[in-house]
């Protein structure tokens, strides 16, 4: 008797009146910043009333209701994007630094790699100098892994030669001749430098430079010429090469495939139009 007695009163302390969770979650939502604090609230509630064999008031549409709401109230929270960087900006990025610095280099070489390749910092990261061709003209690199890429077909990114201080192929020969890192090595071009007296080399261990080690020089590199980097971070290369490539009137085909997007709404959601660009539509 004293069992059942015990029993019941345990289930007593489970809330079955769905009004009462929706009353809860109502409150979270006032106090969230995000639907998956909902989320964890609403599957935390009816797991415990699964394991217990006692219905759960989640199942009532009043719950429900209150959880959809949530996505559509915390889900449309404006996103703080980081603004594309221009290729004027790169320049003169460039024309401030100190080549012969290796960790100048180094980084100067990637904002150029990241800006014309349209490369996300984990895809650049990865690249290894096996995955780089050089061609009269032009080079391919190879992307062995990356985000939009979840069946790991691989893809590849050609980058013509230019004629500025801030070519991008011209950099990362530099960049290799400096390091002594042979064509047909394995290693990651892109990883910490180890510095002492008389020596500068790149760490030993097979490991990929750190997204903060970067994402700090590029905050310090974009001081250096007078712009406020809280408006710009390393996406801001990706998506400043896409911009630039977009204004001046790139094929969309091209373009897409360049930067590996699966569809035209990831692509254009890279790209920030340009006034001229958009003032085309009532001109025309």
């Amino acid at each position: 008797m004293e069992g059942v007695r015990g029993l019941q009163a345990e289930r007593n302390w489970f809330s079955r009146n769905p009004f009462h969770v929706a009353l809860y979650l109502e409150h979270l939502l006032d106090q969230a910043q995000s639907p998956s604090t909902i989320d964890s609230a609403f599957y935390g509630i009816k797991w415990a009333h699964d394991m217990a064999g006692l219905p759960s008031p989640t199942e009532n549409s009043v719950v429900e209701n209150v959880r959809s709401a949530a996505k559509r109230i915390l889900g449309t929270a404006a996103v703080n994007r980081k603004e594309p960087i221009s290729s004027d900006l790169i320049r003169e990025i460039v024309s401030q630094a100190n080549l012969d610095n290796p960790v100048d280099l180094r980084n100067i070489t990637m904002y150029g790699l990241c800006f014309t390749g349209f490369f996300r910092f984990d895809d650049i990261s990865r690249v290894r100098r096996s995955d780089i061709a050089f061609h009269e003209g032009f080079m391919v690199i190879q992307v062995q892994k990356s985000k939009n890429d979840q069946l790991r077909k691989g893809n590849e990114v050609v980058i013509s030669e230019l004629s500025s201080p801030a070519c991008p192929l011209s950099l990362l020969k530099r960049y290799l001749d400096k390091f002594r890192i042979p064509s047909n090595s394995r290693d990651l071009i892109l990883k910490p430098i180890s510095r002492g007296k008389g020596f500068c080399k790149l760490v030993t261990p097979d490991k990929p430079i750190s997204y903060s080690c970067i994402r700090d020089g590029f905050r310090r590199d974009l001081k250096n010429i007078g712009v406020d980097p809280s408006k710009l971070g390393l996406h801001s290369l990706r998506s400043g090469g896409a911009t630039s490539a977009a204004n001046n009137g790139i094929n969309n085909r091209i373009f897409q495939r360049h930067g590996r997007w699966k569809s035209v709404a990831a692509k254009n959601m890279c790209v920030d139009d340009s006034i001229e660009q958009r003032l085309t539509v009532s001109k025309r």
